[in-house]
């Protein structure tokens, strides 16, 4: 199997060939500029790399500029495709099934601290939705602290706006990449996890869209807004949910016709219409609110909290290939997950406190452990949210998803 410590190797020729041909690429593609300090430049492995996690670029650029091989750590969904699987083999990427914890991944860590490699881990789990760095997980202060090497943290700026999670060009404007040299392994020794938790906190820290009101870079691609609606699924004026759609670089609401336009500069603007919010950020935090009062609004038990139609449900487990299960609708009660056929039929029901593992994976699909079985849903159209439904399952769930943080 995949997760097999001894089976954790690089091919050093295939990485060189790979990273030169990026380093080029990247350059030109995203407008790459990097800041690395010299006591990163001379520090000699083993360390760990610590970043936020912006877009699917994100270990590359990290890579790209550092002269020694680094050892990223991957969620087990990217070895599902053959393809894939055989190229981050070849550069020694590790897997872990998200959001739970995996002794086969960390024993793979410790072999390449062992070896006097680079580990190249993103604390947040997973891509920021809005922008704005995701509170880390308390795992990787235990980690750090357990293995007394150096850190060095990598904040990436512009690849929010360059690599939208929602859509599917790149945006060309600019993207940074600053390194940092954060604790020594001696430090690591005499300090407490919470403070170093604290400590990776602020380090990593960063908000897109203040970092834009700094800079000003324009972002030019094709159909901009596109799909946006995958993270923005709350109308601010008529406040209805699952009625906003996207076109190019407009953005409207079906139900009561606001229209916005998403800008060079990242920004929503108007003809038509007030601007309520001008950026996702704002926009993404009043509609997170707006969802957990619906949430805990709701009296009764078995009433329909979500629903959507038309999704495709799939089996599998950790990186092995998924298999078809069933075609239907997803429907969330306050205590239950049920999938349901075409013609109103309970395929499968899942009490929701048994649920370990949910997350979003790429491609935006739902993925979750219920028995050992992994289930993955997914919607053959892009408009689909699954933000709304992991911020409402991880909510419904909010006293067992802190238990597992601190675990």
């Amino acid at each position: 199997m995949a997760g097999k410590s001894n089976k954790i190797t690089m091919n050093y020729q295939f990485y060189n060939v790979i990273n030169s041909i990026l380093r080029f690429w990247l350059k030109r593609q995203f407008n790459l500029e990097t800041n690395i300090p010299s006591d990163v430049i001379d520090l000699k492995p083993p360390y760990v790399i610590l970043s936020n996690h912006q877009g699917f670029w994100d270990p590359f650029m990290i890579g790209a500029f550092i002269k020694q091989h680094i050892y990223f750590v991957a969620t087990d969904a990217a070895f599902r495709s053959p393809f894939f699987k055989f190229i981050i083999q070849l550069v020694g990427t590790i897997p872990k099934t998200k959001a739970q914890s995996d002794l086969d991944a960390l024993k793979n860590i410790i072999g390449v601290k062992q070896r006097g490699g680079i580990i190249g881990i993103f604390p947040e789990s997973r891509r920021t939705w809005d922008g704005v760095t995701l509170p880390l997980l308390f795992s990787t202060a235990k980690l750090i602290r357990m293995l007394k090497i150096p850190v060095v943290t990598v904040i990436l700026k512009g690849g929010y706006f360059s690599q939208p999670r929602w859509g599917g060009h790149i945006q060309k404007g600019k993207v940074v990449v600053d390194y940092k040299l954060l604790f020594s392994g001696d430090r690591l020794k005499s300090m407490k996890i919470d403070a170093i938790y604290n400590e990776l906190t602020d380090a990593l820290a960063h908000d897109e869209y203040k970092w834009q009101d700094e800079v000003s870079v324009e972002f030019r691609g094709k159909k901009p807004a596109e799909f946006l609606e995958q993270v923005l699924y709350f109308c601010p004026v008529c406040e209805k949910m699952g009625t906003m759609y996207s076109k190019g670089k407009v953005f409207k609401c079906n139900s009561c016709g606001y229209e916005l336009e998403y800008n060079s500069l990242c920004r929503f603007e108007s003809r038509k219409n007030k601007v309520i919010f001008n950026n996702i950020r704002d926009w993404s935090k009043w509609q997170q609110d707006k969802l957990y009062s619906f949430l805990d609004g709701s009296s009764n038990n078995k009433e329909i909290l979500l629903e959507d139609k038309n999704l495709v449900f799939y089996t599998g487990y950790k990186s092995n290939k998924i298999k078809y299960f069933a075609s239907g609708s997803l429907k969330l009660t306050a205590n239950t997950l049920v999938f349901e056929d075409k013609n109103g039929s309970v395929i499968r029901s899942f009490p929701l406190k048994q649920l370990t593992g949910i997350d979003a994976q790429n491609k935006e699909k739902l993925e979750f452990y219920y028995e050992d079985v992994l289930y993955i849903i997914w919607s053959k159209h892009k408009h689909f949210s699954i933000n709304k439904w992991l911020w409402a399952m991880e909510y419904l769930l909010k006293d067992k998803f802190s238990q597992f943080e601190q675990q």
